[in-house]
């Protein structure tokens, strides 16, 4: 395996990992919302703001765990379009179009971040920041437009596609 390889396999198990822990806060913060209102007969404050942050950071990461593992959603009624003979060519310059779509994403939600990050904009309820969960909309984009790079320019890493059952 290149470099390539073992940098998009460790940006992977970094995703799972984060993902997980998200999904574990997210659970965290609503059971503890749940003992506390049995207990002690009042919510915990801010606990279904914390689960809903943590569940879109996972939702969002693991997108790119998705795009990974090669269970990702795509278009699929041209796949026959092409000869098969020309079926890896084809797959190639799915890659790249990802990639372009990715990247193209990827700058808007930068734009979206730093401007939301200029203005200040914090949940209303816990006086927070929001860009920082924002930000995790970026780096979906970023890390998938780097993995759709690497399986264009290395195909042998893209995992194959996991087919849904019918």
């Amino acid at each position: 395996m290149n470099g390539a390889g073992k940098f998009l396999q460790l940006l992977n198990r970094f995703e799972c990992v984060v993902a997980v822990t998200a999904l574990f806060v997210s659970a965290g913060a609503l059971l503890s919302d749940i003992f506390a209102r049995e207990f002690f007969q009042v919510g915990l404050f801010g606990s279904f703001r914390v689960a809903v942050y943590a569940t879109a950071i996972s939702a969002l990461v693991g997108f790119c765990v998705c795009v990974s593992s090669g269970s990702h959603l795509r278009i699929s009624f041209l796949d026959k379009a092409a000869p098969e003979r020309y079926r890896p060519l084809v797959i190639r310059i799915g890659h790249l179009m990802s990639f372009a779509i990715c990247v193209y994403f990827a700058y808007w939600a930068v734009f979206y971040v730093r401007q939301t990050a200029g203005l200040g904009e914090t949940d209303p309820s816990l006086g927070i920041h929001v860009w920082p969960f924002q930000a995790v909309m970026a780096w979906m984009f970023i890390s998938a437009a780097v993995r759709y790079l690497a399986y264009f320019i290395f195909p042998d890493l893209a995992a194959p596609e996991q087919e849904i059952p019918q």
